[in-house]
């Protein structure tokens, strides 16, 4: 469903005139989103710290999954964290891979609730 969906417009789609009900599915921490953004602006993100994204690539659940992956390989290569600080930056680059999702599918409920309501199209949103 999101096969369009970019880092830049997920993150800035609460920007987007949202019904209160749509509000209400997406209510999301501004603050985690504003430094998802400040990331952006840097012209680089990384997904879950994994994978180097800019704002116009396409983000959609296969690039969690893909992100976890390199996530669950690593710990198997590697082992756990060497010190608390990066056991602190694995912690938080799991949180926000997890942030990031939620969007993910919050994004996908209203795009479906707009099509069942509105007979909106993707390219409408």
């Amino acid at each position: 469903m999101e096969n369009n969906l970019t880092l830049f417009n997920l993150l800035h789609f609460n920007n987007t005139p949202l019904s209160d009900d749509e509000k209400k599915i997406f209510d999301f921490d501004q603050s985690i989103i504003n430094r998802l953004i400040s990331n952006l602006d840097r012209n680089v993100f990384y997904l879950g710290g994994q994978i180097k994204m800019t704002q116009n690539d396409i983000i959609n659940l296969d690039s969690i999954e893909h992100a976890r992956e390199i996530f669950r390989k690593r710990e198997i290569e590697y082992g756990g964290p060497c010190n608390s600080f990066e056991a602190a930056s694995i912690y938080k680059a799991k949180r926000e891979l997890e942030f990031v999702e939620n969007m993910i599918r919050k994004y996908n409920e209203i795009v479906q609730l707009r099509r069942n309501s509105y007979g909106v199209t993707e390219n409408q949103l």
